[in-house]
């Protein structure tokens, strides 16, 4: 069997997907080999997945906001309803964050301050998401938010510690700094807080009715043979109980969260229709 990531080796999505590769081959008494297939986040393996038979022998690892967020953009030459979904493992620490001398409390503060000031906000963007979610920020607030381009998650960390920005958002380079004291979370974007700094709120937490939850995704070509999948389905299962996955998940601070079959289904079906609620939204 092949899973082809859709990431380059190093990141979160091929060193999981590496650290559960020999249980699932135990699981399933077949090979598995990972292949990276890097391109367009995620899309580029995604695409060539709609090509290859449904057999159970190619899968795709990739972020689930591959599969919920970016068909609403239209930038992709797939949809959630062409696949079949085996499993998903982790949330990744997704916040908007900030220096703690700022002294805002937290997002609801910064956004109240700024309202009453008649200011505007900036902050470092680095994802379409990320532009998303602001924006209905903005439209529920009143206030103006301002997306200043960077190109990867540590320059949103670098452009918040150097007081270039007023927040930032992070889909979770910043952790360090925030244990470290150095940077704090204004709001995580998750439906639940985020992993180690519970008593932070999240945006729904804070009133808003808006979130980001982004997993690593495996799913197959739409179609698989239900033996196939149930036998998919359990190896999945195995590896989501191995010490191999949690460890790796731990270290990532991504959580224990796992999820596999038809709740994963139903998740991914919920969770891109929540996104085309917030895109409509910018309409």
């Amino acid at each position: 069997m092949t899973i082809n990531v859709g990431f380059g080796a190093g990141g979160g999505v091929d060193t999981i997907t590496r650290a559960i590769a020999p249980v699932l081959s135990e699981a399933l008494g077949e090979t598995v080999i990972v292949v990276n297939q890097p391109g367009a986040g995620g899309a580029v393996a995604t695409t060539r997945l709609k090509a290859t038979p449904g057999d159970g022998y190619t899968l795709v690892a990739t972020t689930s906001t591959t599969l919920t967020f970016d068909p609403h953009t239209g930038a992709v030459a797939f949809d959630v309803g062409e696949f079949d979904y085996i499993a998903a493992f982790g949330t990744f620490p997704e916040a908007l964050i900030a220096l703690p001398s700022r002294g805002w409390a937290d997002l609801s503060a910064m956004l109240e301050e700024a309202k009453a000031n008649g200011t505007a906000l900036t902050y470092a963007s680095n994802t379409a998401i990320d532009k998303m979610v602001t924006a209905a920020l903005s439209k529920a607030s009143g206030v103006t938010i301002n997306p200043v381009p960077v190109e990867s998650g540590a320059e949103s960390v670098s452009q918040t510690l150097g007081g270039h920005v007023d927040f930032a958002y992070s889909s979770g380079t910043y952790y360090p700094q925030a244990v470290s004291g150095d940077l704090m979370i204004l709001a995580g974007l998750g439906d639940d807080p985020v992993p180690g700094f519970e008593e932070r709120p999240t945006l729904r937490g804070l009133g808003y009715d808006i979130s980001s939850v982004n997993m690593i995704l495996y799913l197959a070509p739409k179609g698989l043979p239900a033996d196939a999948k149930a036998k998919l389905v359990e190896a999945f299962d195995a590896a989501a109980k191995s010490d191999a996955l949690l460890s790796v998940l731990d270290k990532r601070n991504m959580g224990s969260f796992t999820v596999t079959g038809d709740a994963l289904t139903a998740l991914i079906e919920k969770q891109y229709k929540q996104f085309g609620t917030l895109a409509e939204g910018q309409n």
